[in-house]
């Protein structure tokens, strides 16, 4: 590993000291002078890791995240028996990982190999490390299925395989993995199958992200059981169904996706009770009916999209009442009535510019003075040298002192 001037390590210098190299910058040292940590991350470094590096049999952690490295991962680093953070995340090593080098690291915590080159099948030699709890090989080029011993691994937290080209069966498997709290298992992975009831017994689970990954069938109302959740994303997949009411128990839900499907149904009166949520994206469904009124009491919510659905009736009135709502689409669908007057208030139009494609203004707080959803229509269906210009949409004229 080399790294340029002006990398950081300005201070990695020769010296005639035996513990000159604990003052390095990203480097500490036990009280013998034995490098026990070697963080250099988002340093522009170049070049591969040295086999040297199974000298350093004290390291405890060593990170070299985001910093351009390439090659192959030297087998030396099988040496690091202390390991137990190694993070080589965010760089373009290739070659298939070589996961024989992890069998005597039984202390190891963190493996963390996140947007890399690695190709081949996943390594099936890391179940033997009992202590880990953090595992992420998502963003690289694995094939193959995952491995069903990797739920041997009781202690794991946090499983990242998203992003890796993966197939097989939908990993139902996984449900057996009783601690974990993060799960990411999707983008750019193709399952046969839908979301796993199974899952729906991960007591701990707080993010379940399995979106784009080839999804089928109906969202289980399992899921339901997830006291803890805070996350769910399943969007661009091939759900079918309703929305399950019994979703509306997850009362810790912050971010709900399920957009670009093929879900039908209403909004269940029920997700009134989704009290913490920040977003609801249901865009690109076959929803319909109304957008139901307590969506505006929701306290934090901040991103509401449900564009191009079948959504009839007027936007609740009291739409934008609680402060929070940044971004709004409900474009491309079938509804009537004014905009919410709470969107004509306090600076929220960039909201509404944001939320119809087109620049309009709230000028005043009577109905009869905003503009309605026929007129929005109108606007966004006509080119601009042959629409009317209403009062309220575009360009409203200055006025006068």
């Amino acid at each position: 590993m080399t790294g340029q001037k002006g990398s950081g390590l300005e201070d990695w210098k020769d010296s005639e000291s035996p513990s000159a190299h604990c003052d390095f910058s990203g480097v500490r040292c036990d009280e013998e002078y034995r490098v026990i940590s070697l963080n250099v991350s988002f340093v522009p470094l170049f070049g591969v890791i040295a086999r040297e590096i199974g000298l350093l049999d004290k390291l405890v952690n060593l990170t070299i995240a985001a910093d351009n490295l390439t090659g192959m991962i030297p087998v030396e680093v099988g040496n690091l028996a202390s390991l137990r953070l190694f993070n080589i995340s965010n760089n373009a090593f290739n070659g298939n990982f070589p996961g024989e080098i992890f069998r005597g690291m039984s202390q190891l915590e963190v493996l963390d190999t996140y947007n890399n080159n690695f190709t081949g099948p996943l390594p099936i030699e890391i179940v033997d490390l009992k202590n880990l709890r953090h595992l992420s090989f998502g963003g690289n080029y694995f094939t193959g299925q995952i491995p069903e011993r990797y739920t041997e691994i009781q202690s794991l937290v946090y499983l990242g395989l998203n992003g890796i080209g993966l197939t097989g069966k939908s990993p139902a498997f996984l449900a057996r993995l009783k601690n974990l709290e993060e799960m990411y298992v999707g983008y750019f992975n193709s399952y046969v199958g839908g979301v796993p009831p199974e899952f729906g017994t991960l007591s701990k689970l707080r993010v379940l992200d399995m979106g784009s990954c080839n999804l089928t069938g109906e969202i289980p109302v399992s899921l339901g059981n997830l006291k803890h959740l805070d996350t769910l994303y399943l969007q661009m997949n091939h759900l079918t169904g309703l929305l399950p009411p019994e979703l509306s128990s997850l009362i810790s839900l912050k971010f709900l996706d399920v957009s670009i499907n093929e879900l039908t149904g209403e909004i269940p009166a029920s997700f009134f009770a989704l009290q913490n949520i920040t977003l609801i994206n249901l865009f690109k469904n076959n929803f319909h009916g109304r957008i139901p009124s307590f969506i505006g009491d929701l306290p934090y919510l901040e991103v509401l999209q449900v564009w191009e659905n079948n959504f009839t009736f007027e936007l609740p009135q009291n739409l934008g009442s609680n402060g929070k709502l940044q971004k709004l689409d409900v474009s491309f669908n079938h509804l009537t009535g004014f905009i919410p007057r709470h969107l004509c208030k306090g600076g929220k139009l960039d909201t509404v510019i944001h939320m119809f494609k087109v620049a309009m203004m709230c000028v005043v707080d009577n109905s009869s003075d905003r503009p309605t959803m026929r007129e929005v229509v109108h606007v966004l269906t006509n080119p601009p040298s042959s629409r009317p210009k209403p009062t309220n949409l575009l360009d409203p004229q200055p006025k006068g002192p």
